[in-house]
């Protein structure tokens, strides 16, 4: 059975090709929202250009976009805003865009125009978000988060966010106002909000799509209210993040539709347990320690063998706040190498580009197996499991599929 999955988003995407013994009975698990198709121009215009109203008159706009380490294709969304500032007689002039990076690294030219293409580089400046510089302070929420937010943002008169409505592991989902906190918030607020306010609630927010009594996701969409965020701008992906809804409006309207939406939409289900598993990483390819956390529990409770296919240039994901930068030097929140779910037997990152510094997402040094020839791991574990039928899972995304 040969199976081609997506790799590569954000660098010439391609396709792995996985070839699997006759004997082995291989589940592909796909979540439900593959089965709609993806959406453009027609939908995108839709949902944009009725907002055209709540433009007119503003003077300086500010677009937030999320970084690399998400799915979105903002590069399919922008020109129809552009032509909605165009139709609210907003010029060039009065625009600015401005990377929601969060904790994570800056990016450079080259990562701009994979994310907004070339036309937004040639009209417009285009901002990292610095987490330790130019930020003010509006308050605090209820639960106590600094309210720290980016000052070139809060300069502008209209504010529009534009992201991917997916799940996230102590948020519920990502999306909606989390561009704004943490997207654009200063570090010692999201240290506050990361750190202690998800350590004391962390049982009823940890969790793919957990978001009902989630505080910490109510405390994210507190902050982003104080923040003022006008407009957004979500989308749903499918496991090759292609977008197949969109979501355009006033942040605190589109939430319900979203989440309820977001549930059905990314829900995978797994035909019971398996000996091996195969967990692709696409859309959130330089955090894949996602697929890894989503896909352990469906192992047999007797072990199996977990196989993480990440074979990305640009490795895991620099991060300011939990990261790693020595041998016993962290980020603020830093919390050690992440230990190996009791279900996996052993853990093999597929990749021709290893990062031995980003392994820490995965486990120890120890816990990990680095190969870089696909076809001959499947040989070795065929091999493993002579004699007897092998049942294996193959997850298309990883990182963004809710499987149960």
């Amino acid at each position: 059975m040969k199976i081609s999955l997506p790799h590569g988003l954000w660098n010439g995407e391609r396709t792995l090709e996985a070839d699997f013994p006759p004997r082995w009975d291989v589940d592909v698990l796909t979540m439900a929202g593959d089965a709609a198709e993806p959406i453009g121009e027609k939908e995108y215009r839709a949902a944009i250009m009725p907002l055209v109203p709540l433009m007119k008159g503003r003077q300086e706009v500010c677009v937030l976009f999320d970084d690399l380490s998400r799915p979105t294709r903002t590069y399919e969304i922008v020109p129809t805003l552009l032509k909605a500032f165009a139709s609210a007689g907003i010029d060039d002039s009065r625009v600015r865009f401005l990377c929601a990076l969060g904790t994570h690294s800056p990016h450079n030219n080259a990562d701009f125009r994979k994310k907004l293409g070339d036309e937004v580089l040639r009209r417009f400046p285009v901002y990292n978000h610095n987490c330790y510089e130019n930020c003010e302070t509006l308050g605090t929420t209820a639960l106590g988060t600094p309210v720290t937010i980016n000052k070139e943002y809060l300069r502008c008169d209209l504010r529009i966010g534009i992201g991917s409505f997916i799940p996230h592991q102590f948020c519920g989902f990502g999306g909606g106002y989390k561009i704004v906190f943490p997207g654009i918030a200063h570090i010692d607020a999201i240290e506050y909000h990361h750190g202690l306010l998800l350590q004391q609630n962390l049982d009823n927010c940890w969790g793919l799509g957990n978001h009902s009594c989630n505080v910490v996701l109510s405390d994210m969409r507190e902050a982003g209210r104080m923040a003022r965020l006008d407009i957004k701008i979500d989308v749903f992906v499918n496991s090759s993040s292609r977008a197949t809804r969109v979501f355009a409006g006033h942040p605190d309207s589109l939430y319900p539709a979203m989440i309820e939406g977001a549930l059905a939409h990314y829900a995978t289900k797994a035909a019971g347990e398996y000996d091996v598993v195969f967990a692709n990483t696409f859309g959130k390819a330089n955090e894949a320690v996602i697929a890894a956390s989503t896909s352990e529990g469906i192992l047999s409770p007797n072990g199996g063998c977990l196989v993480i296919l990440n074979d990305i240039e640009e490795g895991q994901v620099i991060h300011y706040l939990m990261g790693r930068f020595g041998k016993d030097v962290w980020g603020r929140l830093g919390r050690g190498e992440r230990p190996i779910h009791e279900r996996v037997r052993r853990f093999f990152l597929y990749s021709r580009h290893r990062d031995h510094a980003g392994s820490y997402w995965f486990g120890k040094k120890e816990d990990i197996t680095w190969v870089d020839d696909l076809g001959a791991l499947i040989a070795e574990l065929d091999r493993q499991y002579a004699g007897r039928p092998v049942r294996a899972a193959v997850i298309p995304d990883g990182t963004v599929q809710m499987i149960g």
